[in-house]
């Protein structure tokens, strides 16, 4: 089991106390132990997500607590246990990351609650989001969120800006893997490195399916010249142009992935149903709007 602060075990403990003595409150439209519950259960499930993980990671598990506090709690999260929300809210982050649009089924191992997830609707947004990039590279004034694992189909030159006609800043060979940040608006992917954009490259020579190569020889030729930009040693991706020492943080305007899904529990003999938003933020965590 993974070791949990004391401080948190002790914030989540007085919170429990506060909403127990918070009992005669129950008439008030704001202060009633369900809405108490709701918001305790929001932060408990942020708190405990935050234990996993870090830098993305650990957003993305934060998602998964806020889903199963905040967003689940008030309406069937009362019917879940804490084992159960937590397992609910990992089913829909799968769920989001796959972008499928079939609904999901989901049965808990230990209580026997059921639910249906199923994806209402897809839309995008305009938000301002933060990105960072390297200092030769150029700013785009609007693109859509990807972050998305992207394979090189053939080598292909990284620029500094999204026009065949800007400066090569490094390459990419065939089969070559990396995180792809967003999809600039005249079909260009800028690639990213460890979460900052190092770059662009045109758009139909990757793809975020792998390259397949039919011939054994040609695998182990693909092999041999394939790297993941991610995992790139640090003095390696300098040679090549990726130098991430002088790296810039702005602000823009981008697209964003939105997705209402329905959700259909039944536990405890009872059955409930809600509709809940997220939408994909800049380091491809999802969040509750």
């Amino acid at each position: 089991m993974r070791y949990i602060k004391p401080f948190l075990i002790g914030s989540l403990s007085a919170a429990i106390i506060s909403v127990s003595g918070c009992a005669n409150l129950a008439q008030n439209e704001y202060f009633n132990q369900e809405n108490i519950a709701t918001a305790i259960g929001a932060v408990a499930g942020v708190a405990l997500g935050s234990q996993i993980g870090g830098g993305s990671g650990r957003t993305a598990a934060m998602l998964i607590g806020a889903l199963a506090g905040g967003a689940l709690g008030k309406a069937i999260g009362s019917h879940l246990d804490e084992r159960d929300r937590q397992s609910l809210a990992l089913q829909t982050q799968r769920m989001l990351e796959q972008d499928t649009t079939q609904p999901v089924q989901w049965t808990s191992e230990h209580s026997g609650a059921q639910a249906t997830i199923t994806p209402v609707a897809t839309t995008t947004q305009v938000q301002t989001v933060q990105v960072q990039r390297t200092a030769q590279v150029q700013s785009v004034s609007n693109m859509t969120l990807l972050n998305q694992t992207y394979y090189a189909q053939k080598s292909a030159n990284v620029r500094n800006a999204p026009s065949t006609s800007a400066s090569k800043v490094g390459g990419l060979a065939q089969g070559s893997s990396f995180t792809a940040l967003g999809r600039t608006d005249n079909d260009w992917i800028a690639v990213g490195r460890k979460g900052v954009t190092v770059g662009y490259v045109y758009a139909p020579l990757v793809s975020a399916k792998p390259l397949v190569k039919k011939t054994q020889a040609a695998q182990e030729q693909q092999a041999l010249a394939a790297t993941d930009l991610d995992a790139m040693p640090d003095l390696v991706a300098k040679q090549q142009g990726f130098d991430l020492d002088s790296v810039q943080m702005e602000t823009v305007q981008a697209q964003t992935a939105c997705k209402t899904l329905d959700y259909k529990v039944t536990a405890k003999g009872a059955t409930e149903q809600q509709q809940v938003k997220a939408c994909q933020a800049a380091d491809g965590a999802w969040e509750l709007i």
